[in-house]
Parts: structure tokens; C-alpha cells; sequence
């Protein structure tokens, strides 16, 4: 090979590396990173009607409408959603930026969670967020969490994936977008609660003052004693800080028997009733005879509120907390300005918002309600 032709074959060669940098480079500074995902969407969710959250298989986890009373899952009855959680999923959502370009083949689409839903191994969820008809809706397949803080996505109907900076975490458990945060009754603002659970079967427990740290079971047996000082002071905060497990409407559980009839009783004159039912654990299927371990029954609450005459006894103090010592420090009770409901107020509050519904509490809860007195005291 003659000199002229290695200086030739030379150039073309550092061309073909020069045009491969440059092609290198050009990839680098994709102008698609570091954009919004999905632009304008922020501005397209003030006409936002619905939002659907679909799982593996097709299966729809959640719908979400809006109505004149707000934002509800379809799936629970028209239950209120849980706002923090669906504002907290859309604003990330619009906020979200490309990061990295990735696999635009559907052969790797399961590597990252975002093939189609209609897989029933598929590892992501389909979101669609329709706008009444007023334009077109946009859907997004949210896939496998990439890191802190970021998640790979693709639009539907589309080849490119992406990884995108959003702390988006979704549930594929339908009672998770519904607000479970249903009441926080106090314990220090309890004045007595009252147990019936049929057949003669009762327990009271009560406090003589707001000051009382304990509340102490009425009509104890003659020669016997507590097992310890404040052993019903768990019946008495049972409905204190209650997030349920699950909701569905009140008609559904009409026919199942009452299992207890609980009366929580406030220094202020509030009653709340709860009026509690059990559903049998699911039996074996199919006429077979083999048993279901652990199957428990199910509790359902029913909740009514209302105000009641207080005895003259234990009158509402006007210049005391709403909570009894030991609920909040001085300082926080100090900092609290929010106005002072009365027992009417607050009933017709608490009616709003629970009445129609039945809501299955954490165990730890709804155990407190089938206490007996024996439970309560030494042994003989």
C-alpha cells in the first residue's frame, strides 16, 4: 500500500470517529431531558373529571369522580377520597421531568414496569385522567420506581420510556385512595363509655372528673379488684386517632347481626353510638372440607352522634381543654385557637361525615368492645 493511500485511508477513518463523537455528543444534549413529561398538564387539571387507576390484568383499582360534593371512589360506594393522596399523585404527576431516555422496545417493557396493563404479570399502573369531554384524555403507564425520587413512565400509545423525577407512589389496594382518617376522639374528653353486647351482657366504665386519669369500671364484684390501675383506659381511648382498615355503605351490612352496641359518653355532652356488626369469616369454597386458617370475623361500625343532657354533677367546664391532661402539653393547648364546637355542632359534624357508612377498625380497636369484667379484674 503506497503512502498516498494511508494518508487517505487515515482521513476517512478520523471522519468516521469525528462524525461518531459528534453523534455521541448530539445524544448527550437531548434536548427531550430535563422537560416536563407531560407539558400543560398542570393547567389542563382545573377541568379534571376523573381519574382511573388501572393494575395488572385490566384490573380498575380505583375510580375516582368529581361531583358537587367533591372528589369520591366509585368503588367504595361513593366514598370520600383521600385528597392528600389523589392532589399529592397529580401534582407530582405535572411536576414530572425527563431524566433519561430509555427503552422505546416492547420486549423490554417488563424489565422496567411499564408494559401494558392488560398483562396480568404487568408490573405498573395505568393511569387515565379524563376531562368530561371537554379534550382529550391523558394516560400514563407508571412503571417500576427508578430511585429516590424517580420512576420510569411511558405514555400510552406510545413506544419511548422515560425516567422522570416524581415521587409517585401508587396503591393497588382500592382502600387505600379512600379517606380512612374518620375521627379522633380523645380520651381525657371522655366521660364514660357504656358495653352492650346482649344477654345481659354489659360493662360501664366511667370517670368521676376530667382530672381523672383512669376510668373505672362500674359494679365491680364484691372481694374483687383491678388487675391494675388504668386497665380500661385502652376501652376508653379506642377512638382516639382511628384510621379505619376499610369502608363501605351502611346498607350493606344491615343484615348481619349486631355484635355490640357501644355509647362513648364526652365531658361536653357529645354521644357517639356505634353500632357494631360481624361478618362471618368466608367458609371453604366449593363444598370442600378443608377449613380456613386464621379466619376471623369482620367488624363493621355504624356511627351516630348526637348531644345528650350531662348531669348536673358533670357539667361542661367552660374554661377547661377539650382534652384531659395528659392529652397535649400545656403549650400545645396554649397554641390551640380553634374555635369551641358545642355538642350539637360537632354531632351534626360528625353525622355528615360518617352517616351512611360502616368502617372495619384495626383489630387492636374493635377488640376493646368485647372486654368483660373479668377481663378487667385479678383473678379469683
Amino acid at each position: 500500500m503506497t503512502r498516498r493511500s494511508l494518508i487517505i485511508l487515515g482521513a476517512v477513518g478520523a471522519a468516521l470517529i469525528a462524525i461518531l463523537l459528534l453523534a455521541r455528543l448530539d445524544f448527550s444534549r437531548d434536548d427531550s431531558t430535563g422537560v416536563l413529561h407531560a407539558p400543560g398538564l398542570a393547567d389542563r387539571l382545573a377541568d379534571l373529571q376523573s381519574l382511573r387507576v388501572t393494575g395488572a390484568g385490566g384490573e380498575v383499582i380505583a375510580t375516582i369522580e368529581r361531583s358537587d360534593q367533591g372528589w369520591a371512589v366509585t368503588e367504595k360506594g361513593g366514598h370520600p377520597v383521600d385528597f392528600e393522596r389523589f392532589r399529592g399523585s397529580l401534582q407530582a404527576l405535572s411536576e414530572a421531568r425527563r431524566v433519561e431516555r430509555k427503552t422505546a422496545l416492547a420486549e423490554f417493557y417488563p424489565r422496567i414496569g411499564v408494559e401494558d396493563v392488560s398483562d396480568p404479570n404487568a408490573g405498573g399502573y395505568l393511569l387515565e385522567l379524563g376531562y368530561g369531554g371537554r379534550r382529550p384524555e391523558d394516560r400514563f403507564i407508571l412503571g417500576n420506581r427508578a430511585g429516590a425520587g424517580m420512576v420510569y413512565i411511558r405514555n400510552a400509545g406510545e413506544d419511548q420510556s422515560w425516567m422522570v423525577s416524581a415521587d409517585l407512589s401508587l396503591s393497588d389496594e382500592t382502600r387505600d385512595w379512600v379517606d380512612r382518617d374518620i375521627i379522633d376522639l380523645r380520651s381525657g374528653e371522655v366521660r364514660q363509655v357504656a358495653l352492650d353486647r346482649g344477654a345481659g351482657d354489659r360493662l360501664e366504665i366511667a370517670k368521676q372528673d376530667r382530672s381523672d386519669i383512669n376510668f373505672t369500671p362500674r359494679d365491680i364484684p364484691e372481694g374483687r379488684e383491678l388487675s391494675y390501675g388504668s386497665v380500661a383506659n385502652s376501652i376508653g381511648s379506642a377512638l382516639a386517632n382511628v384510621e379505619a382498615n376499610d369502608v363501605r355503605p351502611a346498607a350493606d351490612v344491615a343484615a348481619l347481626v349486631r355484635a355490640v352496641l357501644a355509647r362513648y359518653e364526652t365531658f361536653d355532652g357529645l354521644e357517639l353510638e356505634l353500632d357494631v356488626r360481624e361478618e362471618p369469616p368466608a367458609g371453604p369454597e366449593n363444598g370442600e372440607d378443608a377449613t380456613v386458617e386464621d379466619a376471623d370475623p369482620r367488624y363493621w361500625v355504624l356511627f351516630t352522634a348526637r348531644s345528650v343532657e350531662l348531669p348536673a354533677e358533670a357539667p361542661a367546664g367552660e374554661d377547661e381543654a377539650a382534652g384531659g391532661a395528659g392529652d397535649v402539653s400545656p403549650a400545645e393547648g396554649a397554641a390551640q385557637e380553634e374555635p369551641v364546637l358545642t355538642a350539637d355542632e360537632r354531632a351534626g359534624e360528625l353525622n355528615a361525615a360518617l352517616g351512611g357508612w360502616a368502617y372495619e377498625l384495626p383489630r387492636y380497636k374493635s377488640d376493646q368492645w368485647f372486654k368483660t369484667m373479668d377481663d378487667l379484674l385479678k383473678d379469683e
